[in-house]
Protein backbone atom coordinates (compact mmCIF):
# COMPACT_ATOMS: atom_id res chain seq x y z
CA UNK A 1 0.00 0.00 0.00
CA UNK A 2 1.24 3.48 -0.82
CA UNK A 3 1.50 5.26 2.32
CA UNK A 4 1.04 9.11 1.55
CA UNK A 5 -2.04 9.08 0.34
CA UNK A 6 -3.50 5.76 1.13
CA UNK A 7 -3.28 4.34 -2.45
CA UNK A 8 -2.16 0.85 -4.18
CA UNK A 9 0.90 1.39 -5.95
CA UNK A 10 -0.33 0.01 -9.05
CA UNK A 11 -3.49 2.57 -9.36
CA UNK A 12 -0.82 5.46 -8.34
CA UNK A 13 1.57 3.85 -11.20
CA UNK A 14 -0.62 3.40 -14.04
CA UNK A 15 -2.07 7.32 -13.58
CA UNK A 16 1.65 8.48 -13.46
CA UNK A 17 2.46 6.43 -16.86
CA UNK A 18 -0.93 7.80 -18.17
CA UNK A 19 -0.17 11.11 -17.09
CA UNK A 20 3.56 11.64 -17.91
CA UNK A 21 4.16 8.68 -20.32
CA UNK A 22 1.08 9.40 -22.71
CA UNK A 23 0.02 13.18 -22.07
CA UNK A 24 3.25 14.91 -21.55
CA UNK A 25 4.90 13.13 -24.02
CA UNK A 26 2.29 13.77 -26.26
CA UNK A 27 2.46 17.39 -25.47
CA UNK A 28 6.43 18.17 -25.68
CA UNK A 29 6.53 16.00 -29.32
CA UNK A 30 4.08 18.87 -30.29
CA UNK A 31 5.55 21.13 -29.39
CA UNK A 32 8.99 20.50 -30.43
CA UNK A 33 7.76 19.70 -34.14
CA UNK A 34 5.70 22.85 -33.93
CA UNK A 35 9.10 24.93 -32.86
CA UNK A 36 11.30 23.22 -35.23
CA UNK A 37 9.47 23.59 -38.60
CA UNK A 38 9.10 27.30 -39.57
CA UNK A 39 5.58 26.83 -41.76
CA UNK A 40 3.87 25.44 -38.97
CA UNK A 41 5.06 28.16 -36.33
CA UNK A 42 4.12 31.31 -38.76
CA UNK A 43 0.51 29.41 -38.20
CA UNK A 44 0.88 29.01 -34.47
CA UNK A 45 2.11 32.63 -34.51
CA UNK A 46 -0.75 34.12 -36.17
CA UNK A 47 -3.24 32.05 -34.55
CA UNK A 48 -1.54 33.37 -31.18
CA UNK A 49 -2.26 37.21 -32.63
CA UNK A 50 -5.28 36.60 -33.67
CA UNK A 51 -6.79 35.20 -30.60
CA UNK A 52 -4.75 37.66 -28.36
CA UNK A 53 -5.79 40.35 -30.71
CA UNK A 54 -9.72 39.16 -29.56
CA UNK A 55 -8.82 39.84 -25.56
CA UNK A 56 -9.83 43.83 -24.88
CA UNK A 57 -6.84 44.53 -22.49
CA UNK A 58 -4.37 43.04 -24.66
CA UNK A 59 -4.74 44.00 -28.39
CA UNK A 60 -3.73 47.59 -27.61
CA UNK A 61 -0.21 46.17 -26.10
CA UNK A 62 -0.19 43.57 -29.34
CA UNK A 63 1.09 45.19 -32.12
CA UNK A 64 4.20 46.69 -30.05
CA UNK A 65 4.71 43.39 -28.72
CA UNK A 66 4.58 41.23 -32.07
CA UNK A 67 6.71 43.88 -33.54
CA UNK A 68 9.60 43.09 -30.87
CA UNK A 69 9.11 39.40 -31.27
CA UNK A 70 9.77 39.78 -34.82
CA UNK A 71 12.98 41.52 -34.51
CA UNK A 72 14.13 38.87 -31.80
CA UNK A 73 13.46 36.15 -34.31
CA UNK A 74 14.64 37.62 -37.21
CA UNK A 75 18.10 38.37 -35.35
CA UNK A 76 18.13 35.07 -34.12
CA UNK A 77 17.55 33.11 -37.78
CA UNK A 78 20.27 35.53 -39.02
CA UNK A 79 22.86 34.64 -36.68
CA UNK A 80 25.97 32.98 -37.98
CA UNK A 81 25.66 29.68 -37.07
CA UNK A 82 29.20 27.93 -36.44
CA UNK A 83 30.59 24.94 -38.70
CA UNK A 84 28.60 21.74 -37.37
CA UNK A 85 29.29 18.62 -35.61
CA UNK A 86 27.70 16.88 -38.30
CA UNK A 87 29.71 17.75 -40.88
CA UNK A 88 32.46 14.99 -41.94
CA UNK A 89 35.58 15.17 -43.71
CA UNK A 90 35.82 12.82 -45.94
CA UNK A 91 37.47 9.64 -44.60
CA UNK A 92 38.12 10.63 -41.15
CA UNK A 93 36.43 9.83 -38.39
CA UNK A 94 34.75 13.51 -37.07
CA UNK A 95 34.32 12.31 -33.02
CA UNK A 96 32.68 14.96 -31.30
CA UNK A 97 30.86 15.20 -27.94
CA UNK A 98 27.37 16.00 -29.67
CA UNK A 99 28.00 11.90 -31.54
CA UNK A 100 28.48 10.58 -28.19
CA UNK A 101 26.39 12.33 -26.48
CA UNK A 102 23.63 10.98 -29.06
CA UNK A 103 25.02 7.61 -28.79
CA UNK A 104 24.54 6.85 -25.47
CA UNK A 105 20.84 8.33 -25.25
CA UNK A 106 20.14 5.96 -28.06
CA UNK A 107 21.60 3.29 -26.27
CA UNK A 108 19.93 4.12 -23.01
CA UNK A 109 16.40 4.53 -25.00
CA UNK A 110 16.50 0.72 -26.62
CA UNK A 111 18.10 -0.46 -23.26
CA UNK A 112 14.77 1.04 -22.10
CA UNK A 113 12.46 -0.33 -24.90
CA UNK A 114 13.94 -3.75 -24.40
CA UNK A 115 13.60 -4.09 -20.36
CA UNK A 116 9.74 -2.83 -21.23
CA UNK A 117 9.35 -5.90 -23.24
CA UNK A 118 10.98 -8.31 -21.48
CA UNK A 119 9.35 -7.03 -18.32
CA UNK A 120 6.24 -7.74 -20.10
CA UNK A 121 6.89 -10.90 -21.39
CA UNK A 122 7.78 -11.93 -18.16
CA UNK A 123 4.53 -11.05 -16.92
CA UNK A 124 2.59 -12.43 -19.34
CA UNK A 125 4.99 -15.87 -19.03
CA UNK A 126 4.19 -15.66 -15.11
CA UNK A 127 0.46 -15.37 -15.35
CA UNK A 128 0.07 -17.89 -17.82
CA UNK A 129 2.42 -20.36 -15.78
CA UNK A 130 -0.20 -19.73 -12.81
CA UNK A 131 -3.13 -20.58 -14.71
CA UNK A 132 -1.62 -23.80 -15.49
CA UNK A 133 -0.48 -24.42 -12.26
CA UNK A 134 -4.12 -23.11 -10.61
CA UNK A 135 -5.92 -26.21 -13.32
CA UNK A 136 -3.04 -28.86 -12.57
CA UNK A 137 -3.79 -28.12 -9.18
CA UNK A 138 -7.82 -28.14 -9.43
CA UNK A 139 -7.84 -31.64 -11.46
CA UNK A 140 -5.64 -32.80 -9.03
CA UNK A 141 -8.30 -31.72 -6.32
CA UNK A 142 -10.86 -33.05 -8.56
CA UNK A 143 -9.21 -36.60 -8.93
CA UNK A 144 -8.18 -37.22 -5.19
CA UNK A 145 -12.22 -36.08 -4.27
CA UNK A 146 -13.09 -38.88 -6.57
CA UNK A 147 -11.10 -41.63 -5.46
CA UNK A 148 -12.30 -40.60 -1.81
CA UNK A 149 -15.93 -41.25 -2.65
CA UNK A 150 -15.63 -43.69 -5.22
Amino acid sequence: MWTIWRTILEVFFLATLIGKAIIKVSIQITSVITLCNNQLLDLVEKWVIWVLGNVPGVASVLPSLVAKLKTAKDKFLSAHVAASASIAVKGKWNLSFTLIWNTAVWLMAINFLIQIVTSTAQGYLKTQQELEISKKLSEIKLSASERSSG
